[in-house]
């Protein structure tokens, strides 16, 4: 494979972004293997418009009640960042512009 994020234990390259904690993880969605990850703070100063739910596993889809909050992620950083703090993986899924 020549994507650079394969994931190295099953090799797809489906990839989910999670916020556990503190911390901001690409992570494989076939197997759920961690790819990268970095500090939630490394992210927060974007407008990127994106929906966050608490995660309900990897490659499965978050049902719509699981919603934590949706908008640009520097205004609701702070909705995420309180969801993850006790442990819950939020995943953050990208939202598409028009």
């Amino acid at each position: 494979m020549t994507n650079m994020l394969a994931c190295s234990s099953c090799g797809s390259d489906k990839t989910e972004s999670i916020v556990h904690r503190g911390s901001y993880i690409l992570r494989c969605a076939a197997c759920g293997e961690t790819i990268v990850a970095t500090s939630f703070m490394a992210m927060l100063d974007s407008d990127h418009q994106c929906s966050a739910f608490i995660d309900p596993g990897p490659g499965k889809r978050p049902s719509p009640e699981t919603l934590v909050a949706r908008g640009p992620l520097r205004q609701i950083a702070t909705a995420i960042s309180a969801a993850a703090s006790d442990g819950t993986l939020i995943r953050l899924i990208s939202e598409a512009k028009d």
